[in-house]
Parts: structure tokens; sequence; C-alpha cells
């Protein structure tokens, strides 16, 4: 009798030592499915989550971006536009972790959200069949394969966004790696895996003229209705700011057209940097919000810091200043939508383990400026479009609205830069481009914008 009561509590102290084993792993699994840790804490763990469905990832029209498919002991994930999506969608990998919508919605391509966790892990340590959920994305998949083709093999990123709503249509990024084969783009010299999207951290170039004439417009609106004479160059405190060419006399249209450094100089030192930097932060730089990839948040000299010279070369985006192509997209959003930036997002609903449906709603992030300033710029880059810099961009019967950049950078030719939106009175899709040492972005971006806008009008309407 003794002997059957010591081997009861033998096996009672026995399933109780089991169940503490599977308690502990429940933190180390949870973290990693959550995309705390980049790899597996235990192998076990990783061998378990293979045999696990993992939910599919769409674009907003239903297209598979990724899905789990049957292999040998368990499921592998295709991705079926390839490295056209590769920095948004991720990858999971055994050996290397996960990245990009794969890390970032794991527990829910895994089907712990919203669930019993213990409960899962529980069935899936005892081999209970495992099932995933589906994430639903903002991105157009024929326009990001489209946005992937444009840049032709050329460093660089391409960003579409709906500038009423804030979603992000495409963001396509070159070099760009096959996400099912992460094992050879690791430590390249190109860094592919490197979201220049979202990551990227870029001098703007003109393009950032748009913030210098919002802050002029808004702060020194007489200003905006004199003449300035552009002798090519800007001389402040010993340091000489050089223009692209001898403008001449210019008003302020012909100013922000031509893209004239001397005159946009002058607006920055009137403003003054306090303002300027301020209204830099009305556009977002060096603001942080959620998004769910790697984003650079950009840098601007504070206005402490910031002397004559710094100001004068940050009002023609030049200087200390840096910002993403992700951060560019928004300076031409905020001008579209009547000086309001929407938060940018990239999920658009995911169901959870209780079978519901989570839908994701824009919301407004910022106010960058007035509605009358941002109707005053958005005439501006038209003629920016119609007569100036940008002329590359247009689209005929379609009013189109940019900026062009061409910015100056230790890594050789300029960095070729547009944003824009359009139509550019109902405007429906804002666009920005970036191509590494490249040249002119009048020449050399602008162009790829307008197929851009013409290829995202069009599956609009589709």
């Amino acid at each position: 009798m003794k002997n059957n009561v010591r081997r009861l509590a033998y096996l009672i102290l026995a399933g109780l030592g089991v169940i503490c084993v599977y308690l502990a792993l429940i933190p180390l699994y949870i973290d990693y499915v959550a995309g705390n840790n980049t790899v597996p804490a235990d192998p076990r763990i990783a061998a378990r989550e293979s045999q696990i469905k993992r939910g599919d990832i769409l674009d907003r029209r239903g297209n598979i971006l990724a899905c789990s498919v049957p292999v040998e002991n368990g499921y592998t994930r295709e991705y079926p536009l390839g490295s056209a999506a590769a920095h948004v969608v991720g990858y999971n990998s055994s050996k290397y972790g996960a990245a990009g919508i794969e890390k970032n919605m794991a527990k829910v391509l895994l089907g712990l959200e919203g669930g019993n966790d213990i409960s899962a892990l529980r069935n899936r340590i005892l081999g209970h069949p495992g099932m995933g959920n589906d994430v639903t994305l903002t991105i157009d998949a024929e326009l990001q394969k489209s946005a992937s083709d444009l840049l032709g093999g050329q460093k660089g990123a391409i960003v579409v966004l709906d500038p009423t709503t804030g979603e992000v249509l495409a963001m396509a990024s070159y070099p760009n790696y096959d996400p099912a084969q992460v094992a050879g783009y690791m430590n390249q010299p190109d860094s592919p895996m490197l979201n220049r999207a979202a990551q990227g951290a870029y001098p703007p170039g003109s393009v950032f003229k748009v913030v210098t004439a919002a802050a002029l417009l808004s702060e020194l609106p007489k200003m905006a209705r004199d003449n300035i004479d552009c002798t090519g160059q800007l001389k402040v405190t010993g340091f000489t700011l050089r223009d692209n060419a001898v403008h001449g006399t210019v008003d302020f249209r012909k100013a922000f057209a031509q893209s004239c450094n001397v005159a946009f100089g002058r607006y920055g030192l009137a403003v003054g940097n306090e303002r300027f930097v301020r209204q830099a932060g009305a556009f977002g730089i060096g603001k942080q919000f959620e998004f769910p990839l790697p984003v650079y948040n950009g840098h601007i000299t504070p206005a402490g810091k910031m002397d004559g010279p710094n100001l004068a070369s940050s009002a023609i985006g030049q200087g200390e200043l840096l910002i993403s192509p992700l951060q560019a997209v928004l300076l031409a959003a905020a001008v579209a939508n009547d000086g309001i930036i929407m938060k940018p997002y990239l999920i658009s609903s995911y169901s959870n383990a209780k079978g519901g449906q989570i839908n994701m709603q824009p919301r407004q992030w910022l106010k960058a400026m007035e509605p009358e300033v941002a109707a005053a710029l958005t005439e501006e880059m038209i003629a920016v479009v119609r007569e100036g810099t940008g002329k590359a961009a247009a689209l005929p019967g379609i009013t189109v609205a940019g900026k062009t950049g061409s910015a100056e950078n230790p890594h050789g030719r300029s960095h070729a830069w547009f944003v824009g939106f359009a139509p550019a009175h109902q405007p429906r899709v804002a666009v920005a481009v970036l191509l590494e040492n490249a040249g002119s972005g009048g020449a050399v971006a602008a162009p790829i914008a307008r197929e851009v806008f013409r290829r995202a009008l069009d599956l609009l309407d589709s």
C-alpha cells in the first residue's frame, strides 16, 4: 500500500515538473513570437512553430503576399511577389528570425492574438494542429510591383500614400532581397535588407523647400510678395551658400518653381531658427509614430544650436538635415490634405483567435499648416510641374503638384528627389521618389513619379 502511495506521489511530482517546464517556456515563446527576439530562444520552439499554419498576408484587394505551404514536418512560407514587397512583408526564418509584417504581426499570424496563450501553447506542444489568422495590408500588390520595377535596379525608394487617410499604397526599396532565401543577403555591402523607404537617412535637398515655404507663408506672408535678387550665391557670416544658377530678380513663385537657393536661404534666415525648427516638427521631422516597420525619425539641428549658415543651409534642405522617403511623402501629403497629416499606416485589418475582425481606422496625426497656406502651396507646386523644374512629372489631363530636389551629399553625385500629389485639387495619391546619387531630381526622379502617378490613379479607378 505504502509503495503505491509513493509511486503516486512520484507520478504527481513528475507531472508537476513537466508543467513547470512548459510554463517556463511560455514567456520565452511569447517573447519570441511578439518579435522581441530575432531568433528562437529554443530550437524546439522553432520546430514546433514550423508545424503551425501561419495566416496569410494579403494586399488591399485580397491578393496573397505571403502564405504557408505544407512541407515535410510542417509548413514553410511562400512570397508570391518575391523581392518586390520584401521590405514590407518581411521574412520568417527558423535560423535568421523574422522581419517586416511577418515579425510585427507574428502573434496574429500564429493565431495567438486575442486568444488564450497558455491554451494555444498547450495545443501546440501536444501536437494539435495550429492555425494562424490573416493580416490584410493597405498595400496594392500591382502598384507595389510597378513601383519596384520603376526603380529599375537603381538604389533608392518609392513611397505612395493616400494623403486623405494615411494608407500606404506602395513602399518599394532597392536593392531588395528574396524573402524565401534570406541567407544569401545577410551582411552584403549594398545593404539589401535595409528598407530605404522607411529607414533611409538622406539630405532632402530642395523638396524641403515645401517646409520653408510653409514657414514663410505662415509667419511672414508679406515677404512672399517681395522680389529677391539672386546673384548665384548668398554670404552668411563668412559662409557662402551657392545656387545652381544666377536666377536674377525672382518673386516667391519663381523662386519656388526654379528652386532658387539664394531666395530660400534668405527666407529661412528671415523666419529664424526657432520658427523654422518648429515648422519642421509640425511636418513630423524628428517625431516618433507607431508604424509596423522600423522607421527613421529624421534629424534637424535643434534651434538653440542652429547658427546662420546652418539655418540657411537647412532652409534649402542641406546642412545637417536628414529625412527618409516616408517622411518626404508626408511633406506632399500635408499640402494635399489642407495642412493635416494623417498617421501613415500599413495594416488594414486582421482577425484574432476568437474570430473577431479588427479594422484599422484613419487617424489625424499632425497639423502642419493652416488650410489657406496649404492652398497657396498647392498652386506653387502646380507651377513647379507646369513651368518649373518638375515638368517631367506632368500627366496629360491630370493636374500634378510637385517639388523636385537634387541633394548634395558626401558620397558622389546628388540624390535625385521628387515629391508630389495628384490630382492637385482632388488629391488621391501622394508620391515620393528618391534615387541615390542619380543627379537631378527634375531629370531623373520626376519622370518616374509621373509613371507612379499614372499607374496609381489607373489602379484606384479600376
